[in-house]
């Protein structure tokens, strides 16, 4: 994806997302969300000139992830953390999180919530994002751009 331009991105992240899992309650293309939601992301995220919002998992104001052209912004409480993508190394789930989901959900994996982005210096980063379809295609997105980013 590397040279890709941001509206070229922006599309191939949203095959992935939409071949992989697709959309439900709190996720969605950020243009599809309510006008007030897309506030709220956009006055917290100040995008860059050539930056496009793509995706996002919108729970509530203090609980949400975006993606962009250019970033994985992730905001679970007061504060938001911003990621660019060369940042990312990979998108992974705990393995004892799967088993204890896989053992005490009936949902099975379609109950998994909590993503772990690995970045390049060694650092995890926490996501929650809405269980089912919507957390593998946002997962294969995050995959994805960890991937694109690789030398």
């Amino acid at each position: 994806m590397k040279n890709l331009s941001a509206k070229g991105k922006a599309q191939r992240l949203m095959r992935i997302f939409q071949r992989t899992g697709g959309e439900d309650l709190w996720t969605h293309p950020v243009g599809s969300f309510p006008e007030t939601v897309r506030a709220v992301l956009l006055e917290q995220v100040k995008l860059m000139p050539t930056e496009l919002p793509v995706l996002a998992c919108f729970e509530n104001e203090d609980q949400w992830t975006l993606v962009t052209t250019a970033r994985v912004v992730v905001k679970t409480g007061p504060d938001a953390r911003s990621l660019h993508w060369g940042d990312i190394e990979d998108a992974t789930v705990d393995s004892g999180y799967v088993s204890a989901a896989l053992a005490c959900d009936p949902r099975g994996k379609l109950a998994l919530n909590r993503l772990t982005l690995v970045c390049r210096d060694g650092e995890r980063v926490a996501l929650f994002l809405e269980p089912g379809p919507p957390f593998f295609g946002f997962w294969n997105v995050l995959k994805s751009i960890g991937n694109s980013t690789k030398n």
